[in-house]
Order: structure tokens, then C-alpha cells, then sequence
């Protein structure tokens, strides 16, 4: 390496420590050495995913009873509005009923 340069050259001087400082990083192999797995740890893992499934489920079931909920209530809703919407063409014909019956037995023939 040039070292005038390195003096000079903040950059290169950073890339030249990263390289060097990655040169003394002992290998991936001996980084990485096997650990013994326990069976405590596995049964932390496997009691951690049966609770997180266990919430996943429950979240799921709570909603569905609300989708439930909400459908049910428009459903109702909409059928108690045309209930009362046909009520009330009932009530109109009937206050319209009378006189219309008067008038058309006017005109029929005894």
C-alpha cells in the first residue's frame, strides 16, 4: 500500500483498518463452534410455539365471532328496515284505501 497516500487519504486509510482488522477475525469455524442443545432449551422453544399458536388461534376465533357480530347486525338491520318499510306502505294504502273504495263504488253499478 502506498503509505503517503494513507496519510493523505482519509477514505483509503478507513478501508485499509477494515481490511487489516478483518485479516486478525479468527475463522467462521472456530467462530461458529457446535454447542450442545439441552433439552430444557427445546422445550422452551416448543412451549413458545405452542403458546404463540395457541394466541394465533384464539385472535382468529375472536374475529370471526365479530365478523359474525357485524354481519348478523347489518342482516338484521336490513330486514327490520324492509319490515318496516312494507308496514308502512300498508298504513299509507290504507289511509288512501277509504277514499279511493268511495269513489269506485260510485261508479259501479247496484
Amino acid at each position: 500500500m502506498n503509505e503517503p497516500h494513507l496519510f493523505r487519504c482519509e477514505e483509503c486509510r478507513a478501508d485499509w483498518r477494515v481490511r487489516r482488522a478483518w485479516k486478525r477475525l479468527p475463522g467462521l469455524a472456530r467462530l461458529e463452534a457446535e454447542q450442545p442443545v439441552t433439552e430444557r432449551f427445546v422445550e422452551r422453544v416448543l412451549a413458545a410455539m405452542r403458546e404463540d399458536r395457541r394466541k394465533r388461534a384464539l385472535l382468529a376465533l375472536k374475529l370471526a365471532a365479530a365478523a359474525a357480530l357485524v354481519f348478523f347486525f347489518f342482516a338484521g338491520a336490513g330486514h327490520q328496515s324492509a319490515a318496516s318499510s312494507a308496514a308502512g306502505e300498508e298504513q299509507a294504502f290504507a289511509q288512501v284505501a277509504p277514499s279511493a273504495y268511495s269513489a269506485l263504488d260510485d261508479l259501479l253499478p247496484e
